[in-house]
């Protein structure tokens, strides 16, 4: 049965987590035949299964796939490639902001377009006859769409339809580690995403209308998801600057980077830090303690240990120490350019969080 199973992962649907626990591994596998996603050129490989000439083909098989609204899915994406290079290089135009993302021609309908097997943000618009032929492709194979906003249902249909057994408890994968809440995000930018991805929101609301009659009556599965940022920190760090997610000025990014990669190493190479939270607190006690040593009882030294005493949870004070910096560094006319020296590395004054404690390298 699994070689007749055909998974479709549309980007920012919560694919990653259903592939890893459909295969019981702890990351995504590989593309291919029964995983359609994203290729190495950044290509859809599904653009065949939505082609009405190939249908009758794929009529043997068992495919599902994975809907989220416009609105939730775009401001995820945004947030979730912003620092990303392998995908902002193939805009044409680099995003200032999510407004100017939104507006991009690139971005519009990324549904639609994946679906049609092309390249993540072409310049090729997608068009009526685009939809006309995923609606045609699932209805006539045909297709099972769950319903990101119905996760826990879609996997109780999922398992009706593919025999798919999945566990008690499932950790979610590719958490964004910064962005806004649907309630925070302002009408008029609702608006301007539903207007620009309105063939995806037509599909979306199109399926979640099927998704909802297929459901009446799904004997469903209580599955519980393991929501945890901090199982994100360490893989995410291996590969960025972990303040690229949050702090916005680059210049103090690109001046520090050598401390910051070397931070980043002794940390999870020299002293084997494997726990998100542990890392994020020694991360941010040892920022503090080399940017005090740089700039001894400065205003921006200051206000990043008020920030960082007044909030308790770590990636939340990561979060607030990047703001007041941005927040510093853009207003501050008088002695900003004085803080961008490069903060020099010391492993003897890096502090390792361990088993609760904080210490010095020496004294772990």
């Amino acid at each position: 049965m699994e070689n007749k199973v055909i998974f479709i992962h549309i980007p920012k649907t919560g694919g990653t987590t259903i592939n890893s626990a459909m295969n019981n591994s702890y990351w995504q596998t590989e593309v291919g035949f029964n995983y359609r996603h994203i290729l190495s050129d950044k290509k859809s490989n599904s653009g065949d299964i939505f082609d009405p000439y190939e249908n009758e083909k794929y009529k043997d098989y068992i495919i599902f796939t994975m809907l989220r609204h416009p609105v939730d899915r775009i401001t995820s994406e945004y947030h979730f490639i912003r620092e990303r290079k392998e995908f902002t290089n193939l805009l044409k135009k680099h995003p200032k902001d999510f407004e100017s993302y939104i507006k991009n021609t690139q971005t519009n309908n990324g549904v639609i377009s994946f679906l049609k097997g092309r390249r993540m943000y072409t310049s090729h618009k997608a068009n009526e006859v685009d939809l006309e032929d995923i609606i045609d492709s699932i209805n006539n194979i045909p297709i099972h769409v769950g319903i990101f906003e119905h996760f826990n249902d879609s996997l109780s249909y999922f398992s009706s339809i593919a025999g798919i057994k999945w566990k008690k408890s499932i950790d979610v994968k590719r958490m964004t580690l910064k962005r806004p809440q649907l309630n925070e995000i302002p009408n008029e930018l609702i608006e301007l995403i539903n207007e620009k991805n309105s063939l995806d929101l037509e599909l979306y609301n199109y399926c979640l209308s099927k998704f909802k009659e297929k459901t009446i009556g799904l004997n469903k599965k209580n599955i519980t998801f393991i929501k945890d940022k901090y199982n994100h920190v360490v893989p995410y760090c291996l590969k960025w600057c972990f303040f690229d997610f949050c702090l916005e000025n680059k210049r103090f990014l690109k001046v520090n980077f050598e401390y910051f990669k070397s931070l980043t190493f002794f940390l999870i190479q020299e002293k084997k830090i494997t726990d998100g939270k542990n890392y994020t607190i020694s991360w941010n006690k040892s920022f503090i303690c080399a940017f005090n040593e740089l700039f001894t009882d400065t205003i921006l030294s200051k206000e990043i240990e008020n920030c960082f005493n007044n909030e308790s949870e770590p990636l939340q004070q990561l979060i607030k120490i990047a703001e007041v910096i941005d927040h510093y560094l853009k207003n501050q006319k008088g002695d900003r350019t004085n803080y961008y020296k490069p903060l020099k590395f010391d492993p003897d004054k890096v502090l390792v969080e361990k088993k609760g404690f904080l210490s010095s390298i020496f004294g772990s």
